[in-house]
């Protein structure tokens, strides 16, 4: 295999995502076919086929495959198309569809979630045809639709109606690669879980009555008693594995006196108050909570119909997000014993849910990525996440593909700045990120499929 200029494919890669920005696939409506007309053409013309699946005309989902002369191991380079919306444009320095490349960024929506892993995935995809790799196994490129509104027309779609397309050993996407740092340490991201998520409706039935009259049995009243309960309850700790090595390794590197508290925070025999971490901490108490247990936050809430009428219903949203090993039938439990005299006054409601998903951090490719970090990056350690969030990563692992969120991205920005930016205002990302990822996931890429150079 020749030298690969890098800095040339970097400059490509900007180039392309400056393009796929100025592509408008803000979801909702989606109109994803744009962007995936745009990846066709672009593969086509260097030789290599694709096919298009929809669940409705316009929401399209691209998938493309190479092929390898021995057999080996499928990885799957996953990524989706659609943006979140502008709220207001004029609050944006460049124009949030421009894909504007200035002051070292490219900048525009989609350029950190998650256009900018399409055009580094496509990069590494197409540097195996370029160079004419002998490989083994098989390299998938997929881009899909719908991932902002929960994929039911893109991976979740996919992988129920045409679950070949995306059946893989491996996956690599999005939802880590980012650069933490804690004290004087660099850690990469790895992310390996993600929480299950439960949003469920919770209708409480009452007795309407004139509101100058009061009377026990409101039903806003009884609603707002089961939501303070609710709110101020705290889950039993559930401690997954890629947690306690993130705790343990942040703990470690923030030294003694933090490294006790890490080990108490990784018992689940134990309680810690949160308050006792230092204030200029780089992980939040809020973050490390929603970490070791499971969570419920009251999102929404309606009832009455006028100032002087005591409402006869009540219903209110919770968001729940369960660690691995707790179960949606034990919050249902919960709920119930917090809600007491009132239990048989409500109805619950599931609005959308999906289950844990997980990969394991003693995984062959999980090890790949940790010794290709260290490789282009001395002195520097990747660290496993769980992402309180869900990403399309958990519609490929039912499918049994160990998946994992690493798209590596450089030092100029820090986490929580470039986290502020994500669905934000000035969304962008730096020039340095496009070819450091396209190089750190290609070298990944060619050693999993083990590539003869």
């Amino acid at each position: 295999m020749p030298e690969v200029d890098w800095a040339a494919l970097g400059k490509e890669t900007t180039l392309m995502l400056s393009e796929l920005i100025q592509i408008d696939t803000t979801n909702p409506p989606g109109n994803e076919y744009k962007a995936v007309e745009y990846l066709q053409k672009r593969l086509a013309a260097e030789g290599i086929s694709s096919e298009v699946f929809e669940r409705e005309p316009g929401r399209s989902n691209l998938v493309a495959r190479l092929r390898g002369r021995r057999p080996g191991k499928k990885l799957l380079l996953l990524s989706h198309v659609d943006v979140v919306p502008v709220p207001d444009p004029k609050k944006w320095k460049y124009p949030p569809f421009s894909g504007a490349i200035a002051e070292g960024y490219i900048w525009g929506r989609g350029a950190l979630d998650m256009k900018n892993i399409t055009a580094i995935h496509y990069s590494v995809f197409t540097l195996f045809q370029r160079m004419k790799i002998d490989f083994a196994g098989e390299l998938i490129f997929a881009a899909t639709a719908d991932e902002e509104k929960g994929s039911a027309y893109g991976a979740g779609w996919l992988a129920k109606t045409h679950p070949e397309q995306l059946r893989a050993d491996w996956c690599l996407t999005e939802g880590g690669g980012l650069p933490l740092q804690i004290s004087s340490k660099i850690f990469y991201t790895i992310e390996s879980v993600e929480k299950g998520l439960w949003w469920f409706k919770v209708r409480v039935k009452g007795t309407s009555g004139h509101g100058s009259l009061p009377h026990p049995d409101n039903a806003l009243a009884k609603a707002a008693y089961i939501i303070d309960r609710v709110s101020n309850y705290r889950f039993p700790k559930k401690i997954a594995p890629a947690v306690r090595e993130f705790i343990l390794k942040a703990g470690e590197a923030l030294g003694p006196e933090i490294k006790k508290l890490a080990l108490v925070l990784v018992d689940e025999s134990q309680e810690l108050d949160l308050s006792l971490l230092p204030k200029d901490s780089p992980i939040s108490a809020t973050l490390l909570n929603a970490l070791v247990r499971t969570t419920i936050s009251p999102t929404m809430i309606h009832a009455g119909v006028k100032e002087n009428v005591i409402p006869d219903s009540c219903e209110f949203v919770l968001d729940c997000r369960l660690v691995p090993g707790y179960t949606q039938q034990k919050v249902r439990e919960t709920l119930l014993e917090l809600a007491e005299r009132y239990k048989n006054d409500i109805e619950i409601e599931t609005i959308q849910q999906h289950d844990v998903s997980e990969s394991p951090i003693d995984d062959p490719l999980y090890k790949l990525i940790e010794s290709t970090v260290k490789e282009e990056l001395p002195g520097v350690e990747t660290i496993p996440i769980m992402l309180t969030g869900a990403t399309d990563s958990r519609f490929v692992r039912e499918l049994g593909v160990k998946s994992y969120g690493f798209c590596p991205l450089s030092t100029k920005m820090s986490l929580a700045d470039r986290e502020k930016l994500i669905h934000g205002d000035n969304e962008r990302v730096d020039i340095e990120s496009l070819e450091f990822g396209v190089k750190v996931l290609s070298k990944i890429a060619l050693k999993a499929l083990e590539a003869r150079l």
